[in-house]
């Protein structure tokens, strides 16, 4: 059988063709401020203020309806209430899993910088600074459930940061708005940088239907992993960057969480005179992660009608149908390491190849 060099050709270039971005250039969301040439003023020197990322594992809603009576001449008619829930857990990855993929996406942000000359400042050094007088020191390599509601988030090993404070439920305290350029103008104008990302897994759409006669409670589930671009971390609220306040100048950092790489420099009253941030305008959906990916769970409602008589009647009707649903959805574990992996190192070699260029100018 003969082979042509031209069929040789056509297959190495199948080969060699590189593989689709899991972020496309239409989904980047990149800001960036430069006043009075802050960066000339800036040392070669970075501290990372916050490594994190966060993968959802589970998520629950629910939906109800209210019993109902309806009184006519010579009937009644009696609609129960109901109510629907809905909870949906992860599986197939775990905790150890979700570490290797932070220490390594870590490992490669501080090469990055540091292959291009950056210091990387140590969180001694960063805690004797006044910004920090009575912040607690957190020590990275664990994971917290208490962060935002149905999300593990894990930091690297090795990595140490400091907090405002712990709450009692668990919850690391933020600030009502962006004070990162003070830190850096008590580093001596030196870059903060932060890394965030997350990874919900599926979206609950909960309602209910009430008319004449009839009521149902319904929840669905729609399974697709994704890089968020941001989300509410207390109601677990999935949200475009039209909902979301862009960086932490307008909204609670405890209650707001957006994937995004930012550094900032120097301080001008309230805000840095150096600004540099890439985050999503969109959320990034990824393929082949998961066999099952729709789920509805519907109650309806129990009807009864009775005749009226001359004497009272006692119609009892329980106090709601309950349907507990619980679902364990498996992923694939390859998939699901490889699609957040490969998405982790494209926003942060873009939001370093975003930083280095306004620092250029």
């Amino acid at each position: 059988m003969k082979i042509t060099l031209l069929t040789i050709l056509l297959f190495l270039a199948g080969i060699l063709q590189p593989a689709d971005p899991y972020i496309s250039s239409k989904d980047y969301d990149v800001n960036s401020f430069h006043r009075g040439k802050q960066s000339s003023k800036s040392p070669k020197r970075v501290y990372i203020q916050k490594f994190r990322v966060l993968f959802e594992v589970f998520e629950e809603a629910s939906a109800s309806t209210k019993g109902t009576t309806n009184n006519r001449a010579n009937r009644a008619t009696t609609v129960s209430g109901t109510k629907t829930s809905m909870g949906v857990q992860l599986s197939g990855v775990d905790i150890p899993d979700f570490q290797k993929i932070v220490d390594e996406a870590y490992a490669d942000f501080v090469a990055q910088l540091e292959a291009d000359g950056y210091e990387i400042i140590s969180a001694e050094e960063a805690g004797k600074t006044d910004y920090y007088s009575g912040y607690e020191l957190v020590k990275g390599g664990a994971s917290s459930t208490d962060q935002a509601t149905g999300f593990v988030m894990v930091t690297p090993q090795g990595y140490d940061y400091w907090v405002k404070g712990i709450a009692n439920d668990g919850r690391e305290k933020g600030t009502f708005t962006d004070t990162s350029s003070k830190l850096s103008q008590d580093l001596g104008d030196a870059y903060v940088a932060e890394a965030t990302f997350i990874f919900p897994f599926v979206a609950l759409d909960a309602s209910s239907t009430s008319f004449a006669n009839y009521a149902s409670s319904k929840v669905k589930a729609d399974i697709n992993l994704r890089m968020a671009a941001a989300i509410g971390a207390t109601d677990n609220e999935q949200m475009s960057l039209g909902k979301f306040a862009k960086g932490f100048t307008q909204s609670s950092t405890s209650a707001r969480l957006a994937s995004q790489v930012r550094f900032v420099a120097g301080h001008l009253i309230s805000s840095p005179a150096f600004d540099s941030s890439t985050g999503l305008k969109r959320d990034v959906y990824f393929e082949d992660i998961f066999a099952e990916t729709k789920l509805v769970e519907v109650t309806s409602a129990e009807v009864a009608t009775f005749s009226k008589t001359a004497y009272p009647q006692l119609v009892m009707v329980s106090g709601g149908e309950l349907n507990l649903a619980s679902h364990y959805v498996a992923c694939d574990k390859d998939n699901y390491v490889k699609s957040a992996k490969g998405s982790i190192s494209e926003l942060i070699g873009s939001g370093i190849s975003n930083f280095k260029e306004l620092v250029k100018d």
